[in-house]
């Protein structure tokens, strides 16, 4: 799987120029636009994924972790940031070395499930993510909570707020064991735990519907004191 002329070199990942892609894939995507390309579907809620990898092709786990650190970060990190959370440890040279390996690890992924596409842009020490390439699970619930809270009809909020609830599979990256995963972990938790709430009063003129949602929620977060209350609030009122 590792092809010899990207292992340890920082040059050859991206034009060795801080450019948006090597030469040969704008090469590619000039003559090709988007013809046959699918969007990318990340899970990052609940154990972290790359869905519909052909069978064959080796994910390194490097690479989704690289991948999971931009996704919470919005879709973009300077090359610093990610070296300083992903590979403290390692001399900077070496550790950029290693980031080559993985973006040219993705991006060869990301070609086999979804064609031709510049998937991932990396520009004055800047790594992009195209979103329009991506269908990511914590992407859709953030933007299902936005479209909530702009909503100015009741039936528009609420139906933006169970989708926000719907696509939350879990803690962010559960299990993965990232060290620098915590503080993004417990910012997400905290929104899905709001809109969680926030669908609840919602539905206060309908007590067994905003049950339901709380119980659905505690199944992930079974120890927060906030469902926890709501819970309580909602089975003492009659259905």
């Amino acid at each position: 799987m590792n092809d010899p002329r990207f292992e340890g070199s920082a040059a050859a990942d991206d034009g060795g120029v801080g450019g948006v892609e090597g030469h040969d894939t704008r090469h590619r995507l000039g003559k090709q636009g988007n013809v046959g390309v699918k969007r990318v579907q990340v899970r990052v809620l609940g154990p972290p994924a790359i869905l519909d990898v052909p069978d064959g092709q080796h994910v390194r786990p490097q690479a989704v972790e690289f991948l999971v650190h931009l996704i919470v970060r919005g879709g973009s990190a300077y090359q610093h940031e990610i070296l300083d959370d992903l590979m403290p440890e390692p001399p900077r040279r070496l550790a950029a070395q290693r980031l080559h390996t993985y973006t040219y690890n993705l991006r060869r992924i990301c070609t086999r499930i979804g064609g031709e596409n510049t998937y991932l842009q990396l520009k004055r020490h800047r790594y992009t993510l195209n979103r329009d390439a991506f269908d990511v699970d914590l992407w859709t619930m953030r933007d299902a909570i936005t479209a909530a809270q702009c909503a100015t009809k009741p039936a528009a909020r609420v139906a933006a707020l169970r989708r926000a609830i719907d696509v939350y599979r879990g803690p962010l990256a559960d299990h993965a064991g990232y060290m620098w995963l915590a503080p993004h972990r417990d910012t997400v938790t905290r929104e899905f735990v709001t809109a969680a709430l926030t669908l609840a009063e919602a539905l206060a003129d309908r007590p067994a519907e905003a049950r339901s949602a709380l119980q659905a929620a505690a199944l992930h977060h079974s120890d927060d004191e906030r469902l926890a209350a709501a819970l309580l609030a909602t089975r003492s009122r009659p259905d």
